[in-house]
């Protein structure tokens, strides 16, 4: 009886120990699925890593104003159909088109509240800021403005393309609004661009001529800061 009861508790011990490795590798894989963008953003480094004559292009703005929309007009229309490069990934969307000198890698980041707190942890990755605003979202402005700041105060070298989209809305604010709105007359001493955009689609995945227009000339911006 003595033996079968020192059996007994070796073989629950043993039970305990495969039961609580058993949790903590289970604890461990999932931790490692939960997203976050150090992790993810890591991951598509490492498939870039090698590359030569790449630059890094950074997209943010508030959820909804049309940073997608952007990245969706620079994708040539064969590529938008097979979905070309784009990765869109809990949050993020990535992007890398062919230039003419280099390859331009689009980084997306959500603007959501509870992923804004991430954004500046990539401006030493970046070669240039995109910072997208919904012209005609009044209410946002100053919360758009207050984000903008934060970014520029947390690298002052950094070129910063701002793009004032929906220009199309009746009720968006003109480029000269939006300059002191987002109280640009602040920055100084850096290369900071203020551009018009109306960058909506039809239904059908098609940018009018104004769009059409808005994207010429943000690519031709961008390709001189590049």
């Amino acid at each position: 009886m003595v033996l079968l009861k020192h059996i007994s508790i070796a073989l629950s011990a043993a039970v305990a120990a495969v039961g609580s490795a058993l949790f903590i590798a289970l604890n461990y894989f999932y931790r490692r699925r939960i997203w976050s963008p150090e992790v993810e953003y890591s991951m598509i480094k490492e498939e870039e890593e090698g590359g030569r004559g790449k630059r890094q292009v950074l997209v943010l703005g508030l959820d909804g104003a049309g940073k997608s929309s952007m990245m969706q007009g620079l994708t040539p229309s064969d590529q938008a159909k097979r979905g070309g490069h784009r990765r869109p990934t809990r949050g993020f969307n990535f992007m890398s088109l062919r230039a003419p000198t280099c390859q331009l890698d689009f980084l997306e980041i959500g603007g959501g509240e509870d992923l804004r707190r991430y954004w500046s942890e990539y401006l030493l990755k970046t070669h240039v800021l995109v910072y997208v605003v919904d012209s005609s979202d009044r209410s946002r402005l100053p919360l758009a403005r207050a984000e903008l700041h934060r970014l520029l105060k947390a690298d002052a070298q950094l070129p910063v393309i701002v793009l004032g989209n929906k220009q199309d809305k009746p009720d968006a604010l003109s480029v000269s609004e939006l300059h002191a709105v987002l109280s640009l007359e602040e920055v100084g001493g850096r290369r900071l661009f203020l551009l018009a955009a109306q960058l909506a689609c039809d239904s059908q995945g098609r940018f009018s001529q104004g769009a059409a227009h808005s994207l010429q000339a943000f690519q031709d911006l961008l390709m001189q800061l590049i």
